[in-house]
């Protein structure tokens, strides 16, 4: 267990995704215009209702889904599996995390 986090850790091995870099990510979106864009921070964060947390707004057709959430939602994102999904959050700690979740579950194209 992550004691920062706690996370259950997991072997380096069954990580399936890619991790970007800011530019790398920008560049995807503008490659593939089709890339579904998964938004893993709260509602609040999402939409800038949060004032407890500082909000830089969310990419134009992102799809919100915290990452709190996303397991109990995944029938939602089941139409995006052969699509490349790229995942982010605030400061990608979450992200990880969601895109391991939807590796490890059937979606074939996952960054972070």
């Amino acid at each position: 267990m992550c004691p920062v986090c706690n996370m259950k850790l997991v072997e380096k091995s069954t990580i399936k995704f890619k991790n970007l870099s800011i530019n790398e990510f920008c560049d995807r979106i503008t490659a593939n215009p089709k890339a579904v864009l998964l938004d893993v921070r709260t509602s609040g964060e999402f939409n800038a209702t949060n004032t407890e947390v500082m909000s830089f707004g969310h990419f134009k057709n992102a799809i919100n889904i915290s990452v709190e959430e996303l397991e109990g939602r995944l029938s939602e994102l089941d139409k995006y599996k052969d699509r490349e999904v790229l995942v982010y959050c605030s400061h990608s700690h979450r992200s990880p995390r969601a895109s391991y979740l939807l590796s490890t579950r059937g979606f074939k194209n996952v960054k972070t």
